[in-house]
């Protein structure tokens, strides 16, 4: 099995997502809504500001994949357009609705990437700490199924070299899901 939270794998899942949600995505989307996710994936907030009072239900609207602006957002690390996502009424728990696709929430991303500043975002706007990241794809038969933010990270610090240049950012994410109420999946379960 590929290990999802292994950085080479992390690394080539984000480059083949960007340029999905940037180019591809948008295909077929009406000519309105390919700007609109181009400026979310691009980063671009005043494209993103202006399209959005122009039209507000824009916050709802998911690309072909389901892919939601605040997942390319988050994605792309950008916090203030995060923040406007959130601020003009986004659901911080959307999950991606795409068929053959990890259904994850822009919890998880961040998370991956180590995007702390967002995560706080997300939680101050009441994003579920403790959500499945519902990574998808085979399990050994006596594997969990389920994971937590709290468990991807601890696995990404776990994996990480001492040296890692990353790793501050990696320590102050797991911070700030733990102030944040994050459980691990073994926790989890034995309360439901």
């Amino acid at each position: 099995m590929i290990n999802p939270t292994s950085y080479p794998v992390r690394l080539v899942v984000s480059a083949l997502l960007f340029t999905v949600a940037a180019i591809g995505s948008t295909e077929e989307q009406p000519p309105e809504n390919t700007e609109y996710f181009h400026a979310c994936s691009s980063g671009n907030l005043s494209t993103v500001t202006s399209l959005l009072e122009a039209d507000p239900a824009l916050v709802r609207t998911t690309t072909r994949d389901g892919e939601h602006c605040l997942h390319l957002s988050a994605f792309s690390g950008n916090a203030e357009i995060v923040k406007l996502l959130l601020e003009k009424g986004a659901d911080p728990d959307i999950r991606s609705t795409y068929e053959k696709g990890l259904r994850m929430h822009p919890l998880s991303w961040c998370t991956y990437y180590g995007r702390h500043e967002i995560i706080s975002l997300l939680l101050k706007y009441g994003a579920d700490v403790n959500a499945d990241f519902d990574l998808g794809g085979e399990f050994e038969e006596n594997e969990d199924r389920v994971v937590t933010a709290l468990d991807v990270i601890e696995k990404i610090l776990m994996d990480m070299s001492v040296d890692d240049e990353r790793k501050p950012e990696f320590v102050e994410t797991r911070n700030v899901l733990v102030r944040g109420g994050a459980l691990r999946w073994a926790s989890l379960k034995d309360e439901l």
